[in-house]
């Protein structure tokens, strides 16, 4: 009891509330289950990414729908962790028009896929559809399904749960064989297909998948580069009781995370573990929080959350006292909180943003110029601004 009384007084401490000076300013709204905001690389146009299976671009006057597969996407009516995840623009979207999705297809499997949008038709070709990866999930959660391009290598990088269920009963996140749990690293520059960059860390074995950059992660919902040196934050959803920020240098690859070893810095499901060749998260506070109650929009009191979102490290040119600093969030609690890699320092900014609105906070997203946007499941895109602004 005294190491618990202990424990929460820390934590009490890391949480602190501070002041940034920022403040929130509504940019898009009326959407159906939001769950990722992405921009065009070439001129910052906004897409929306619904759960349902579309995607929507943000016009100065109208939003219009840009794709819509709902016809393919698993997503029922009562939110889980199926349908369209993830979305990503190939550099040169502007010429060639590539842009690559994932998704839950109707069988339960994950995919995937290569479109191509006709620019002078305005459309994208359904017809056009490849996909690159694709495998079914043993259960109706821990899907992952995040993807983007690295800043420096240009590689796709794709992330996948652990295959679901609770306490990864197959051991997917430590088994090399498969694709869960995994985040790869994938050369998408051929017309077709993809190919294995020769110094991803298993290409030469014959035991585990060639296209594993790291394992050992549960569920990782929303990965994130640092746009000036590729460095990888991941938001990793735990399992009872921690949930976790990871990082990984740019340089670093065949990294295991830990889990189901691990849950956050803590062994899972026995005091003792081998720790040996696990790398611990750089932050992780309690899941203490009701993911139902969270659902129904159900207000829960002293609780950080049950569910981590993942975010950015700031690297826009507009607010100064976020540089440096990377903005997460919890989906169960709606607090949003602000990491400074450095110290390990962290800032609670959650009434500085939304004061005392109840939030579910599905995803972050960053546009071309390094500035941060918010993603509200409920279906409003807030873009972060300084209060004077």
């Amino acid at each position: 009891m005294k190491y618990k009384a202990l424990l929460l007084c820390f934590i009490s401490l890391i949480f602190a509330n501070n002041n940034l000076g920022i403040s929130l300013k509504e940019v898009a709204k009326d959407f159906d289950r939001p769950i990722l905001v992405t921009f065009q690389p070439d001129n910052n146009s906004m897409y929306v990414v619904e759960q349902k299976g579309k995607i929507k671009i943000v016009k100065s006057n109208s939003i219009e729908t840009f794709l819509d597969i709902s016809d393919k996407v698993k997503s029922g009516p009562v939110p889980d962790e199926r349908g369209l995840l993830g979305m990503a623009f190939d550099k040169e979207f502007s010429s060639n028009g590539i842009f690559y999705i994932s998704y839950i297809d109707l069988d339960n499997f994950s995919v995937v896929s290569r479109f191509i949008y006709d620019h002078k038709k305005k459309l994208v070709q359904l017809s056009s559809e490849e996909r690159i990866i694709y495998f079914k999930q043993p259960y109706n959660n821990h899907n992952g399904g995040h993807l983007g391009f690295s800043p420096v290598d240009n590689y796709l990088y794709v992330a996948f749960g652990d295959g679901g269920s609770a306490g990864d009963p197959q051991n997917n996140a430590q088994n090399l064989s498969n694709f869960m749990g995994k985040i790869l690293r994938l050369d998408v520059s051929k017309s077709k297909g993809y190919t294995i960059p020769f110094d991803n860390p298993f290409y030469n074995s014959n035991d585990a998948k060639k296209e594993i950059w790291a394992y050992g992660l549960r569920n990782p919902w929303r990965f994130s580069f640092d746009r000036e040196n590729g460095d990888l934050f991941v938001g990793d959803v735990g399992q009872y009781l921690w949930e976790e920020i990871n990082k990984i240098s740019f340089n670093q690859s065949g990294v295991n995370f830990g889990w189901k070893i691990m849950e956050g810095n803590h062994c899972y499901d026995s005091e003792e573990c081998d720790k040996k060749g696990l790398t611990n998260p750089i932050f992780n506070y309690p899941s203490d929080a009701s993911y139902a109650f969270s659902l129904m929009g159900i207000k829960q009191k002293d609780v950080y959350g049950c569910s981590v979102t993942g975010g950015y490290l700031y690297r826009g040119d507009k607010i100064n006292r976020l540089k440096n600093l990377y903005l997460f969030s919890d989906f169960c609690s709606g607090k949003v909180w602000a990491l400074n890699q450095d110290n390990l320092n962290v800032l609670d900014v959650t009434e500085e943003l939304f004061f005392d609105t109840k939030n579910m906070i599905s995803s972050f997203g960053q546009d071309i110029n390094g500035e941060l946007y918010i993603v509200e499941f409920s279906g409003t895109i807030y873009k972060i601004i300084t209060s004077n602004e």
